[in-house]
């Protein structure tokens, strides 16, 4: 059983199944919505689970971390994504959009609980994420089956083989912040002056945004995944 000790247990749907190789990953997405409560409710309905869902105050996880989630787009015949050893987390806010300080704080900290949990390494094996541009999708995310397939590390929604959204969509501070931010048993942060981390915690407050981001559906595929024989 690979359950959080800091994080809120809230199971929905259940998983996909079990694993089914590869080298365990994790996948960052947005919640496209302002609240956590949202995105649970989407979940339900669309049968999308991750295993994580993360705010500003709390952590939920809804799926052990020892089985696999839902929230990836698997059609039949393709690169396994959701059973392929991919932890997944959905960060509230949107990939339009900076995302707030204190969230990123719990996404970073549970970061490092996943990654000393399934020995991930700390790195972005397909490159930082493209950020937004004025809120819209940037293009060009490479989702290569084979770096899916072979290298452990983290990853967007933007960069998984057979997917189309293009979340989270993080600058290079929030990247580089969920990366290498670390923090005490406690939860308190241990490098803020890491000037990997520094950039994300000197940055103003995260703003209104003066533009619409462009908002993509709900995180679940128009078609079933085959794995777990259940619409999403």
């Amino acid at each position: 059983m690979a359950k959080c000790p800091f994080a809120q247990w809230h199971p929905i749907t259940g998983p996909s199944g079990r694993h089914l190789g590869g080298p365990y990953k994790i996948v960052h997405h947005t919640t496209e919505g302002s609240s956590a409560a949202g995105a649970f409710a989407a979940f339900a309905k669309h049968r999308s689970d991750p295993h994580f869902t993360v705010d500003g105050t709390t952590v939920y996880q809804h799926i052990d971390t020892d089985v696999a989630a839902r929230a990836l787009r698997h059609d039949a015949g393709t690169p396994e994504t959701n059973r392929d050893s991919a932890v997944q987390i959905e960060v509230v806010g949107f990939a339009g959009a900076p995302k707030r300080t204190a969230t990123l704080k719990n996404v970073a900290r549970l970061c490092r609980w996943i990654e000393a949990a399934h020995g991930i390494p700390q790195l972005w094996p397909a490159g930082l994420p493209k950020p937004a541009i004025r809120g819209r999708d940037p293009g060009g995310h490479r989702r290569d089956a084979a770096l899916w397939g072979d290298q452990g590390g983290h990853f967007g929604h933007s960069q998984v083989p057979g997917n189309t959204h293009w979340d989270p969509a993080y600058s290079a501070a929030e990247a580089n912040y969920v990366l290498y931010a670390t923090f005490d048993p406690d939860g308190a942060p241990t490098n803020r002056d890491d000037p990997r981390v520094a950039p994300l915690l000197a940055r103003a407050a995260v703003p209104a945004t003066d533009y619409a981001p462009e908002v993509m559906d709900d995180h679940d595929a128009d078609a079933g995944d085959p794995d777990a024989g259940e619409p999403r």
